[in-house]
C-alpha cells in the first residue's frame, strides 16, 4: 500500500512537468543581412513574451537600443513586454562604423515568460558579422570553438558546465556523476540537520527495531527527500523562483517547529503521539509493516523543503539544464539521484541502528530525553531563520541549561561512568550560560558567543552596501569605479552563513575585496523586490555570488554554493 502510494505520487507529480515547451520552441530566431542592414526575426511559441526592461542589443561593447527602433511594447501593469513577433532591424552603415578587422560581434540578450506563468532563464544570442570585398554576412556563434579575445566564451561557470555536461553525457554516466555529486554534499550542512532528525525517529521506535528495520525508515526517509529535491527544483526552475526560499517564511517555519516542540514532549514522556484506535487498528489490518512508513516519508519530503534549503552548483546545474531544454523528466531523476547520494549517510544510520542505539531499559530513557532536547534545538535554529540571531543563542542558552540540570549536571556521582556524564553536564551549563550572555551582548555566533566582548572587531569586517531594488542594484553596479562582488545571501541559507564566517574572514580574501564595491542582496523576507533581482540574474535561491567588471558580469566567474578562500581569490585575480 505504501509503495504504490509513492509510485502513484511520483506519476502524478511527473505529470505535472510534462508538458513544457522547450526554450529553443519558446523564442526562435532568424538572422539574415542585405545591402539595407541586419535583420533579426523573432518568432515566439504560444502564449509566449518577452520582457522589454532585459532586452539587450550590443554591436561590439556598445548598447545600441537607443539607436533602433524597436518594436512596439504593452504594459501588463506591472512590467513592460513585448506579446508578438517582432523583426530587429539594424542599419548596414550602424554595423560598418562598428566594424574592426573586418567582424563585429552582435549580442542579443533577452528573458521571456509564458501567459501561464512560467518563466525561461536568460538568453543570449550571439552573431558574428563578416564584412569581405564589400559583401557581409552573417553566422550564428558557435560555444564550443574558443575565442581567446573574450574569455566568457572560453570558460563556464559551473553550473553551466554542469548543465553542458547534462546535454553531452549519457544517461548512464550522469545518473553516476550525480549520484558522486550528492556524496559530496553529504559532507555540507545541507544535510546535518536530517540526522537528528531521522536519528530521533529511530530512537522513537525502541528496542524492537532492528538492522533491517532501522534501514527501512532511513530508506523511505531519504527518497521522500530525494522526492522533494528533485520536484522542488523542476518546478523552481520551471516557474522562477525557488520553492524551498518561498517556505522561508513564520507560518511555514513556526508551524514545523511546533511539530518539533509536540515531538520532544512526546520524547520526554509527557504523552504518546497516537492514532486514535480505531484508525490504528484498521491500518494494522491492512498493513502491519507500513502503518509507521508514511509519517516518516511525510518527515523526510517536508524536511527537505523547510528545514535545508540548499543551493549548490550540481543543483543549479540541474535546474540550468532543465530551463535550457525544457526537459523536466530528465533534469529531475538526476536531482533525484543526487538526493539519494545526499541520504546516504542516513541510510548507514539506519543500517547500524540495531547495533549502535540502546536496548530497552535507563539507557533507552536517557536517549530519549537527549533527542527530546535536540528537536528542542532545531525548533529554534528553524524559527532563528526568521527571528535572528538574539532569539538563535538566547534559546540555546536557554534549553541547554534545562538540558544540564535535567540529565544530572547537579546529581551526585558515584561510579566512573557517572562522574564523566556530570562533568559533561557542567560544561553544557556552563556553554549554555555563554550563550545567554553572548545573547545580550549582540553575539550572532553560537560557537563564539562572547564574541560581542571584542569591541574591536568591527574594524576589520567587510562593508557591505545594500541594494533594496534592481534598479538600485544596476545604479550601485553601473556607478562603480571598481569591479563589484554582488552577494546573495539569506539567514536561513545554511551556505551563505558558511561564505560570512569562513570565506569572507579569511585575511586574503579581505586583503583582495578591499578593491571591490562589496554589495548584499539580503533576500531572507522574500518579497516581489527580492523575487526580480533574483530572476534578473537568473537564480532560484541563495547563495550566489557575481562579479562585476566595468558594469558587466564575468558570468565565468559566477559562484553558486559554498566557496572557499582559496578558490574565491583565484576568481577574485581574474578580475
Amino acid at each position: 500500500m505504501f509503495f504504490k502510494f509513492i509510485f502513484s505520487f511520483i506519476l502524478f507529480a511527473s505529470s505535472l512537468f510534462a508538458e513544457v515547451l522547450d526554450v529553443s520552441k519558446a523564442f526562435v530566431l532568424s538572422p539574415s543581412i542585405d545591402e539595407q542592414g541586419v535583420e533579426i526575426k523573432f518568432k515566439f511559441g504560444e502564449n509566449i513574451y518577452l520582457y522589454k526592461d532585459s532586452f539587450e542589443v550590443k554591436l561590439g561593447e556598445e548598447k545600441i537600443n537607443s539607436l533602433l527602433n524597436m518594436p512596439k511594447s504593452e504594459n501588463t501593469g506591472e512590467y513592460e513586454i513585448y506579446p508578438k513577433d517582432f523583426s530587429l532591424f539594424i542599419p548596414l552603415n550602424l554595423v560598418k562604423e562598428h566594424l574592426k578587422n573586418g567582424s563585429v560581434r552582435l549580442n542579443l540578450s533577452y528573458q521571456g515568460c509564458a501567459k501561464n506563468g512560467i518563466c525561461y532563464r536568460p538568453q543570449t544570442k550571439i552573431y558574428d558579422i563578416f564584412e569581405k570585398f564589400g559583401k557581409f554576412s552573417i553566422i550564428a556563434f558557435e560555444k564550443e570553438q574558443k575565442d581567446e579575445t573574450n574569455p566568457e566564451f572560453t570558460e563556464l561557470s559551473d553550473e553551466q558546465s554542469i548543465a553542458n555536461e547534462l546535454s553531452s553525457k549519457n544517461f548512464f554516466i550522469s545518473l553516476v556523476t550525480f549520484f558522486g555529486y550528492g556524496l559530496l554534499l553529504s559532507l555540507t550542512p545541507c544535510v546535518f540537520p536530517m540526522i537528528p532528525i531521522l536519528s530521533s525517529i529511530i530512537v522513537s521506535k525502541g528496542g524492537s527495531l532492528n538492522a533491517k528495520k532501522g534501514f527501512l525508515l532511513s530508506l523511505v526517509y531519504v527518497v521522500a527527500m530525494s522526492l522533494a529535491y528533485a520536484l522542488a527544483g523542476v518546478g523552481a526552475s520551471l516557474l522562477g523562483f525557488g520553492i524551498a526560499g518561498a517556505l522561508q517564511n513564520i507560518y511555514v517555519l513556526g508551524a514545523f517547529a511546533a511539530i518539533f516542540v509536540i515531538l520532544s514532549f512526546s520524547m520526554f514522556g509527557f504523552y504518546d503521539i497516537k492514532l486514535p484506535s480505531k484508525f490504528e487498528n484498521l491500518i494494522s489490518k491492512k498493513s502491519q509493516n507500513s502503518s509507521g512508513l508514511i509519517g516518516v516519508f511525510i518527515m523526510g519530503f517536508a524536511s527537505a523543503l523547510i528545514v535545508s534549503p540548499c543551493v549548490a552548483a550540481p543543483l543549479a546545474g540541474a535546474l540550468l539544464y532543465i530551463a535550457q531544454s525544457g526537459d523536466a523528466i530528465y533534469g529531475g531523476i538526476m536531482l533525484f539521484v543526487m538526493g539519494l547520494g545526499m541520504g546516504a549517510p542516513l541510510l548507514v544510520i539506519g543500517l547500524s541502528s540495531g547495533k549502535l542505539l540502546p536496548r530497552p531499559g535507563g539507557w533507552m530513557d536517557e536517549v530519549k530525553k537527549l533527542f527530546g532536547f535536540l528537536m528542542l534545538i532545531m525548533a529554534v535554529w528553524i524559527l532563528a531563520r526568521v527571528l535572528g540571531a538574539f532569539f538563535e543563542l538566547l534559546g540555546y542558552g536557554v534549553i541547554g541549561v534545562f538540558a544540564a540540570i535535567y540529565l544530572g549536571a547537579f546529581e551526585a556521582a558515584n561510579s566512573g561512568w557517572a562522574k564523566f556524564k556530570k562533568a559533561l553536564c557542567v560544561l553544557v551549563f556552563i556553554y549554555s550560560l555563554m550563550l545567554i550572555i553572548g545573547a545580550f551582548l549582540g553575539s550572532k555566533d553560537a560557537f563564539s558567543p562572547l564574541s560581542g566582548l571584542n569591541l574591536a572587531k568591527n574594524e576589520s569586517e567587510l562593508n557591505f552596501k545594500q541594494a533594496r531594488n534592481l534598479n538600485e542594484l544596476n545604479e550601485m553596479i553601473k556607478s562603480s569605479s571598481k569591479p563589484v562582488l554582488v552577494d546573495f545571501y539569506a539567514d536561513w541559507c545554511a551556505s551563505c552563513k558558511e561564505i560570512e564566517h569562513i570565506t569572507f574572514k579569511d585575511a586574503g580574501v579581505k586583503n583582495a575585496l578591499a578593491n571591490f564595491t562589496l554589495i548584499r542582496i539580503d533576500v531572507t523576507s522574500g518579497g516581489a523586490q527580492n523575487d526580480e533581482m533574483l530572476r534578473n540574474f537568473g537564480l532560484i535561491d541563495p547563495p550566489a555570488l557575481l562579479l562585476f567588471k566595468d558594469g558587466e558580469e564575468q558570468k565565468a566567474l559566477r559562484t553558486i554554493g559554498f566557496i572557499n578562500a582559496k578558490n574565491l581569490l583565484a576568481k577574485l585575480e581574474k578580475i
